[in-house]
């Protein structure tokens, strides 16, 4: 279920609820006034329907609050926010590129990390080498931890990194060395916002006056890749 369609559902089900509270107010007012003429609730049923709201409200398991508390958990990870814990933690010992690592965990398996929700310039282009030399100075040799989105079809995790609390897939388009991959990332509003603020800064490979992304570059020098 994608976003949206969590939204929508617990809007629906908080929608439902009051719907059937307003119908039943008015149900009970009708049969007052055919029976008496007049409407005057006694305090004890209007205590009765507030009391129903109010446990709708704040049921801890009701479906809208699940449902929310579920549309929030998979944008944590999404997105990149601060995490308990970690899917992978390990030591950088090799960058690949500006967005592609390499780490070895505690029982010494190395695992290959692509950055999630970024893409930078290849190594064959501009920026390419300084963007993996950014990422370098950021993570090569130091111990980092990766909330796990996804894992690609050549076998690498997808995610986003962290060292010292420092989302580094951010950092990364912060500087200007990155690119928001809007494509595969359409929903990462912190990353959306690093690259406007780059943008406006003129940092990195936003100093030129038209650079290229990677997914052009890439099409425009066909060689083979490993999967982006």
């Amino acid at each position: 279920m994608v976003f949206a369609d969590l939204v929508s559902a617990s809007r629906v089900k908080a929608r439902r609820g009051l719907r059937n509270a307003a119908l039943a107010l008015a149900a009970l007012s009708l049969i007052q006034y055919f029976a008496t003429g007049t409407v005057s609730w006694p305090a004890q049923a209007t205590h009765a329907v507030l009391g129903s709201l109010k446990e709708f409200a704040g049921n801890p398991n009701a479906g809208w609050r699940l449902a929310a508390d579920a549309m929030e958990a998979v944008g944590t990870t999404r997105e990149g926010g601060t995490a308990p814990e970690f899917d992978l933690a390990g030591r950088v010992v090799r960058v690949g590129d500006g967005d592609t690592v390499s780490l070895l965990d505690a029982g010494k398996t190395q695992h290959k990390v692509r950055l999630f929700g970024i893409d930078t310039p290849e190594q064959n282009q501009p920026y390419g080498n300084a963007a993996k030399k950014v990422l370098l100075e950021l993570v090569g040799q130091k111990t980092v931890g990766v909330v796990v989105v996804t894992t690609d079809s050549y076998g690498r995790k997808v995610g986003t990194l962290y060292h010292d609390d420092v989302n580094i897939n951010v950092a990364m388009v912060e500087r200007g060395y990155a690119w928001w991959y809007q494509h595969f990332a359409p929903h990462e509003i912190k990353l959306a916002a690093a690259e406007q603020q780059a943008r406006r800064q003129r940092l990195g490979l936003w100093a030129d006056p038209d650079p290229v992304p990677p997914w052009e570059w890439r099409e425009a020098h066909p060689r083979k890749q490993e999967g982006r």
